[in-house]
């Protein structure tokens, strides 16, 4: 009895010191993980991508690039879909892959603005035209009174045809972006038949107004800018909505459809990889990181004692069963951001409404740029169905 005793003893006492180091490390990392959070979700970030890409040859109808040292690498380079290559001012468009050899990438190429010389350092992008709609599309620069103020957007008036005369639609798309993107990334999907578009900025953009929280809301707060662009389309001649979303702007008309009081008025939503449950989002970036589950989730909880964060409030995927409207859903397999098994979910949870395309191989909100033509397609039959 007496060495059992003992032996109780000894092992609470190893076992003391081993709980305490164990809660540490769970404190610990939970609290410096939750500052990532922090910065790399919900912090404000209009920067321009940095470059990380050099020129090394460059002729009329091609280019050779290959990875600057110690910068994120461009994992798409060797792939031979659509992207632009940029430096910020001169701007590319990337066609098939002529060679990979010896860290050096060769692709077709065509200058679309300015031009570049050999060591010029540039960046891909996925819009893969020129950021400014001048010259190439007729549009007006227009503003959206929202309850915080101000947003800017781009007015696109109908595309004449004969099967849709351009002084006869009543259909209006709104396009949103997502999280540190912008009105450009919808450059190669205007133009849709038959609807007047409009894209949009929302609170935090650069020149719109910051939110009141001063971070990203996902969703929670930028749909008031959604509904303040809905009532200026109405305003100006629109019966029906077509939504628009990429990743965090899919999280955002999803939540406008259900909350707004005008979300009577959308016959129908395109979202592309959308964020909606941004907690599986933090679980896949945790994922992504090799941070343990319980680390994980100690860092949600000192996200909300920290910075406010109601992750409830930014589950959407648990509402999918409220929505009644058609969906045109996107998602590539291998989308490092944005877990795939969302968009399954959400299909799964409306399969009478919720049209879904997954891609292999494909990366976050890249659909368009490895298929571009079935995704023309499949927007194009969607808009003949709800307009």
């Amino acid at each position: 009895m007496i060495r059992s005793l003992l032996r109780n003893k000894i092992t609470k006492y190893v076992m003391m010191p081993i709980v305490a180091i164990a809660l540490l490390v769970l404190i610990g990392g939970g609290w410096y993980f939750s500052s990532v959070i922090e910065e790399d979700g919900f912090r404000v970030d209009n920067a321009d991508p940095t470059p990380n890409l050099k020129v090394v040859a460059i002729t009329d109808d091609s280019i050779t690039l290959e990875q600057l040292p110690d910068t994120e690498e461009a994992e798409n380079l060797s792939v031979s879909a659509k992207w632009g290559v940029t430096d910020g001012a001169n701007y590319g468009e990337l066609g098939n892959l002529i060679s990979d050899s010896g860290g050096l990438i060769t692709r077709q190429y065509q200058a679309s603005l300015g031009g570049f010389r050999v060591g010029h350092e540039v960046y891909l992008d996925r819009t893969t035209v020129p950021h400014d709609p001048s010259g190439r599309y007729l549009f007006e620069e227009v503003v959206i009174q929202s309850d915080i103020g101000e947003i800017d957007a781009w007015y696109f008036p109908v595309t004449g045809s004969a099967s849709y005369p351009s002084e006869s639609t009543d259909t209006w798309a709104i396009y949103v972006h997502g999280r540190t993107s912008n009105r450009d990334i919808f450059l190669n999907k205007m133009s849709l038949p038959g609807v007047n578009s409009l894209v949009i900025d929302y609170r935090n953009d650069e020149g719109a107004p910051p939110s009141d929280s001063g971070y990203y809301d996902f969703g929670t707060t930028e749909w008031r800018d959604v509904e303040a662009s809905v009532q200026y389309a109405l305003d100006h001649g629109a019966k029906k909505i077509v939504l628009v979303g990429n990743s965090m702007g899919g999280g955002i008309v999803v939540n406008y459809q259900l909350k707004s009081d005008l979300a009577s008025y959308t016959t129908g939503m395109i979202l592309d990889a959308p964020m909606l449950n941004f907690g599986r989002t933090v679980d896949k970036g945790a994922e992504e990181r090799s941070v343990p589950p319980p680390i994980t989730a100690a860092a949600k909880i000192f996200a909300t004692l920290r910075f406010g964060v109601d992750w409830k409030a930014l589950d959407y995927l648990s509402h999918a069963d409220k929505l009644t409207v058609p969906v045109l859903l996107f998602h590539g397999e291998a989308d490092d951001t944005v877990p795939v098994e969302t968009s399954i979910e959400f299909a799964e949870a409306a399969p009478d409404i919720v049209e879904l395309h997954t891609y292999k191989n494909v990366g976050h909100v890249e659909a368009w740029n490895y298929h571009p033509i079935e995704y023309r397609e499949f927007l194009t039959e969607f808009i003949e169905r709800v307009r």
